[in-house]
């Protein structure tokens, strides 16, 4: 849902999806000057529960009191666990203030704290005069919750999407990047001694799974599964208590066997011997492996096909779960992914006979001549349809490597999320940009972005904005990391960005999405069976994507930003040390000049404020 009010200069536009909401802030060139930040007031409409937004940054002249900061100390080691080294000191928890008493400077901002299918008031005031009585005006808001001390400002209301409804049944799981939330809720405690922190931390992707299956209620239903890592009990069990419904189920995982590289002593990928397992303990004799030549290739699905008998007894494809969510521990608690699923006929009878040509195991060749015609590639951008396309792999071409190039290259706003190296033909597309264009790259590390030194060289250029996966000391960091480097995938390990996204004009009425189980690489094209939907014109949809990727696009940015890595915080004051941090902390201008790169044609800064508000000139 998208809505926008103005008043007395001030614009404020909000994006909701289903857990997150992204506020624009706008103000007139007369407006700005003397503006030190934005106060951010946010009401349950449902509950009417009042808060204030955080904010980490403060005011140089509101210093941190040592009594405010919190000391973490080290959780005990379990053995074989962490692989934190011995007599780590304890950690300082920096407090985050509210905006009343440190205005937001930024002309956008993101609330991340939301349930699905709420209603919700965000009542945003421009803050004028000087800090120090902005500071002490907002403790008092702080402390008293006296909320209407801080007056006027401009207010707008939204309902978030409800992802349980069949045309918003998009589910992103928290992943790494929920650390500081998760010490809030958990405290500095191992999350798999907390069942509830598990629930937390999957935040309803794989209940979601599991409703899905829960669909097929009888035996007039089938579930027909595609998976590559196919081991989480849980969602094992769906499957088994499904065909106790009288469900017919059918399930196909990866089972080739990658030969072991000439340097190792054993072959590092066991994921085919490890669904094996899994499958025999389950009880399961409905599944079967895809085993079919070459062997270096992965069945990289993870979808799920919902069938359902029609009048006279057949049986008719009526929804589809896909996504980049696999069947592990890491793929629920640890890495980014993302579970989508699609109630639309056609194209659930195109995944429905994929399913059939992976159950069939069949050929390469074979698959590569039926998958054109399952899922014909469009040439460029303009030739995608309205809707939603289903595209499969193997291809014989790189027809879709272009069709996504094609789409980095003339997008106007772009975001991408690459947990691997992308293909070449996309990587050039940021080499050179586009007058006016913003783009928002996420990778899960550098190198997904080309050769050594490409971050570098895309933040040269003012269109982009770079955000890597930084992880911080914590026992939640240290749990994700035992279940991305021991139980992953060999494909897998280390990677904490899990998502394949790329979503062009994610703020205008025509934007397009792609999404699924497809690297946007050469193998992922032309040697893996992988899945990838084209959805365009849905920004009911988009909103959800585009706000989850801002939600983890700024927290991993924010920690590169404290450990000075980024071009924000490329000062004086360098370095991981605590001194160091705590300047970056203290960055809040006590005068309006943090406004004018935003005022400043041809700066980056004044294109995202422009953008995000929903104005097109530049």
């Amino acid at each position: 849902m998208r809505a926008q009010a103005s008043k007395d200069g001030l614009t404020l536009r909000v994006i909701a999806g289903s857990n997150n909401v992204l506020l624009a802030m706008d103000l007139i060139e007369s407006k700005r000057h003397g503006c030190l930040g934005f106060t951010i007031e946010r009401t349950d409409l449902d509950t009417g529960q009042r808060r204030w937004l955080p904010n980490l940054l403060r005011f140089p002249s509101d210093p941190l009191d040592r009594s405010e900061l919190k000391i973490v100390s080290p959780p005990k080691k379990k053995k074989g666990k962490t692989k934190s080294g011995p007599g780590k000191a304890p950690d300082m928890e920096v407090p985050s203030v509210s905006t009343a008493r440190a205005p937001l400077q930024k002309f956008r901002w993101g609330d991340y704290t939301l349930d699905p299918g709420k209603r919700y008031r965000y009542r945003v005031v421009a803050r004028y005069g000087k800090a120090r009585d902005i500071v002490d005006t907002g403790k008092k808001a702080e402390q008293r919750h006296a909320f209407d001390s801080i007056e006027g400002g401009v207010t707008v209301e939204v309902k978030t999407e409800n992802n349980s409804a069949k045309d918003a049944g998009v589910f992103f799981n928290r992943a790494a990047a929920a650390s500081r939330a998760y010490n809030l809720r958990y405290g500095n405690n191992d999350p798999e001694d907390i069942p509830d922190a598990l629930w937390w931390l999957s935040r309803g992707l794989q209940e979601a799974v599991i409703a899905f299956i829960g669909r097929a209620v009888d035996s007039t239903f089938a579930v027909h599964a595609a998976i590559y890592e196919f081991q989480k009990p849980d969602l094992l069990q769906a499957l088994v208590q499904a065909t106790k419904r009288g469900v017919d189920v059918k399930a196909v995982y990866h089972g080739r066997v990658k030969p072991k590289p000439k340097n190792r002593k054993e072959n590092p990928d066991k994921t085919a011997a490890k669904n094996a397992a899994a499958v025999k303990a389950a009880g399961i004799t409905f599944a079967k492996p895809r085993a079919a030549d070459p062997q270096g290739a992965i069945m990289h699905n993870k979808f799920v096909v919902l069938l359902q008998k029609q009048a006279g007894g057949k049986l008719v494809p009526v929804a589809v779960w896909t996504g980049s969510t696999n069947w592990t521990d890491g793929a629920i608690y640890g890495q980014l992914n993302v579970g989508h699923a699609i109630f639309d006929l056609n194209v659930a009878a195109a995944f429905e006979d994929y399913f059939q040509l992976l159950h069939a195991d069949c050929s390469s060749d074979e698959m590569k001549k039926k998958t054109v015609e399952l899922g014909p590639v469009p040439k460029t951008v303009a030739d995608v349809k309205q809707g939603m396309t289903p595209i499969f792999s193997p291809q014989s071409t790189l027809d879709m490597i272009g069709l996504y190039a094609d789409v980095c290259r003339t997008a106007k706003v772009l975001m991408v999320s690459a947990p691997f190296e992308l293909h070449k033909d996309i990587e050039k597309t940021f080499d050179k940009r586009a007058p006016d264009t913003l783009r928002f790259l996420m990778a899960d590390k550098a190198g997904s972005f080309g050769k050594k030194g490409a971050v570098k060289l895309l933040e040269n250029d003012p269109g982009n904005e770079v955000s890597i996966a930084t992880v911080i000391k914590s026992p939640l960091h240290d749990f994700q990391g035992a279940l991305l480097e021991d139980a992953e995938s060999f494909h897998h390990v280390g990677v904490h960005i899990h998502s394949k996204i790329i979503a062009a004009e994610p703020f205008g009425e025509d934007p397009v999405l792609v999404t699924g189980s497809a690297n946007f690489s050469n193998n992922s094209t032309r040697t893996n069976d992988e899945n990838s939907v084209i959805v365009r014109g849905d920004t009911m949809v988009m909103d959800i994507y585009a706000t989850e990727f801002m939600r983890m696009f700024e927290h991993y940015w924010f920690r590169a930003h404290l450990e000075g890595k980024t071009k924000g915080s490329k000062t004086k004051s360098k370095g991981k040390s605590k001194k160091a941090q705590m300047a970056r902390l203290m960055g809040l201008k006590e005068d309006s000049s943090w406004t004018d790169p935003y005022y400043k044609k041809g700066d980056q800064k004044m294109l995202e404020r422009l953008v995000f508000a929903g104005r097109t000139e530049a």
